[in-house]
């Protein structure tokens, strides 16, 4: 696990291989974007029962898929807090860990969590994240670029991003970084992503101005 700073207030942990991001970051990444678990304490057997019923993968196979599914991860520092006061103990020894890593960082961050070999497009979504968080003049940019979004393809979006599992809370957020960096994956689940080109054009434009 090899920590460095990415950015003001934007800090990247690299993990070895994707089972090993996927394991140490499960619950951290739950807590804050689970459509069942944000904000909620929880043990990795409850999740384990509830991603096999509901996830895609699960659905389709019948099995704990988690480890295989995810690419990287974004969390703000304050998902932490629960973690280092102990309410979800027990912690397992990646947790530990990774907690440990994070002790002598003070005030208000952002992490993302990605692995060695990853595909550039994956690591920019995990930017595209940190930035709509943390710089509020890139996030009121890309919202207004959302907006011009066909309201048939947006509710495509949304119903393909209910279908990952993920919290209502940051549909946005995650509707942009997908547009941004995986339109030909969206395309696989039913997205009119033809209607979306021009969106992608202003979003990257948006993207490499404040990421340089």
């Amino acid at each position: 696990m090899h920590i460095k700073k990415l950015l003001d207030g934007v800090i990247g942990v690299m993990f070895a291989n994707r089972v090993e991001l996927n394991s140490t970051m499960l619950r951290f990444g739950e807590y804050y974007e689970s459509a069942k678990f944000r904000g909620k304490i929880f043990t990795l057997h409850e999740f384990k029962k509830w991603y096999i019923k509901n996830s895609v993968g699960g659905k389709k196979t019948g099995k704990f898929t988690y480890y295989h599914d995810w690419s990287g991860f974004n969390i703000p520092s304050h998902i932490l807090k629960p973690f280092y006061d102990g309410k979800f103990d027990p912690l397992s020894d990646k947790e530990k860990e990774f907690l440990k890593k994070f002790k002598k960082y003070k005030g208000k961050y952002y992490i993302i969590a990605v692995y060695r070999g990853m595909d550039s497009s994956s690591q920019m979504h995990e930017i595209a994240h940190a930035l709509f968080y943390t710089n509020r003049f890139y996030r009121n940019h890309v919202l207004k670029i959302l907006k011009d979004i066909n309201p048939e393809v947006k509710k495509q979006i949304f119903g393909y991003l209910k279908k990952y599992v993920y919290n209502k809370s940051i549909w946005m957020d995650e509707m942009h970084a997908y547009i941004l960096t995986g339109l030909k994956h969206s395309e696989k689940h039913g997205v009119n992503v033809v209607k979306l080109i021009h969106i992608r054009k202003s979003l990257e434009e948006t993207f490499f101005k404040y990421y340089n």
